[in-house]
């Protein structure tokens, strides 16, 4: 009786332990696939450009000058740059958000079409952009799903008005809840994204602050910044595309890039008697 009682222990010893063992590999794995998942969800293969600031004094400019991006840029990328799958500009203010009498502050993002593949930004009910909305100028949004909570407070949103900055938009589409742990200008869920062109009526905002690029392959990621980077070309600062800057401007003075690194390149500058000049280059 003694030795049966043993066996049983012993085996129900082995049985408990390989049972932790195993709960604990499946726990591991788990909790690695969700972190991971929540990484990606910013998007998968993005690079997320900043404006820089020039890093010497040239043309009668000081250094640290910050330098703006202008749309002709995003089009210039998008035209000349063909290892990228996708390029969108993107600006972003905090508006109100007016529901009948109510009025929620929320941070609101103007993307381009390409934005919503880049990003991951899934919609669960409605749709997300086309281009018709693009071309025929039309106020859409499309809220986070929390943002959506905040303004609607449960009830129905697709295809409701909804009063933003002053102006009227049709709500499109909810994303779908989004697990996320890397961003930049706070969670999606939190957000509603509008068309870029539409903050010029609101804000009278016409160019980029930020620029999301995607590469046509996860390891073109660093070869898709290089083209971005200076080449000095016959006394002047060649920035990898053709349109040169206007009088009194500079343009892609500078780049970072979130791949692990930051890049700061020459600006390329007219001065306002139209002689040329180029501000310094750091690594």
């Amino acid at each position: 009786m003694r030795n049966r009682l043993r066996s049983v222990l012993t085996m129900l010893g082995i049985v408990w332990g390989l049972a932790s063992v195993v709960i604990l590999l499946a726990y591991g794995q788990g909790l690695g696939g969700s972190v991971v998942h929540a990484f990606m969800n910013m998007g998968n293969n993005v690079l997320v450009i900043w404006p820089g600031q020039t890093s010497l004094q040239a043309g009668g400019q000081r250094a640290g000058k910050a330098i703006h991006y202008e749309f002709e840029d995003v089009e210039a990328i998008r035209e000349e740059v063909p290892i990228l799958r996708a390029v969108s500009a993107e600006v972003d203010r905090d508006l109100g958000f007016k529901r009948g009498t109510r009025v929620v502050s929320l941070n609101v993002r103007g993307v381009e079409l390409p934005y919503g593949q880049m990003r991951n930004i899934n919609v669960e009910e409605g749709r997300y952009f086309n281009e018709s909305d693009f071309l025929e100028h039309r106020r859409v949004v499309i809220l986070g799903y929390d943002a959506n909570k905040r303004v609607f407070q449960g009830a129905p949103s697709v295809g409701q008005n909804v009063s933003i900055g002053g102006l009227d938009f049709e709500v499109i589409g909810v994303m779908r809840n989004k697990i996320q742990d890397s961003m930049y200008q706070g969670p999606d869920n939190q957000d509603g994204f509008i068309p870029f062109h539409l903050f010029r009526d609101l804000k009278d905002i016409r160019d980029p602050e930020i620029i999301v690029i995607q590469p046509i392959a996860p390891e073109l990621g660093k070869k898709a910044l290089p083209p971005f980077r200076p080449q000095r070309r016959e006394g002047y600062t060649h920035l990898g595309y053709d349109r040169k800057p206007r009088n009194g401007e500079c343009i892609f003075p500078g780049l970072a890039g979130r791949a692990g690194a930051d890049w700061r390149s020459h600006a390329e500058c007219r001065g306002r008697r139209g002689d040329e000049y180029h501000a310094g280059f750091s690594d």
